[in-house]
């Protein structure tokens, strides 16, 4: 509930969702952008958005070309291919990849049913 209203107050700033914690605002100035960021603390209830926030950064892109976003995801120019196991939920469409014979998990995976069956993974 606090994400839908974090996402109400930042369309009514202008701002369009670009990924789930990724938000523009074309032609926009700082002061603006500073103020709906404070206003994002008045999301209900009272004290609930400054209890949970981690961060709350503004960046100001001068020409679309330095945005790389799209070229590094999984399927982008710069990561055409899975380099190791990659959890099948995870790879798009556009990636060649195979459900592999067995499972050796990749470091820092914790061990359990769903993560021991193949085809969760794709190689």
């Amino acid at each position: 509930e606090t994400y839908k209203q974090l996402a109400l107050c930042l369309e009514c700033g202008h701002f369009a969702r670009l990924q789930k914690s990724d938000w523009i605002c074309e032609n926009t100035d700082t002061i603006t952008t500073y103020y709906t960021m404070l206003m994002l603390r008045t999301i209900p209830p009272p004290g609930k958005f400054q209890s949970t926030v981690k961060g709350l950064k503004m960046h100001k892109i001068e020409s679309p070309c330095y945005d790389i976003s799209q070229e590094i995801i999984l399927g982008g120019q710069y990561a055409a291919a899975l380099e190791g196991p990659t959890p099948s939920t995870l790879v798009p469409e556009n990636v060649l990849s195979a459900e592999p014979l067995g499972v050796l998990l990749p470091h820092y995976t914790r061990r359990s049913e769903a993560a021991l069956n193949p085809a969760n993974w794709r190689v």
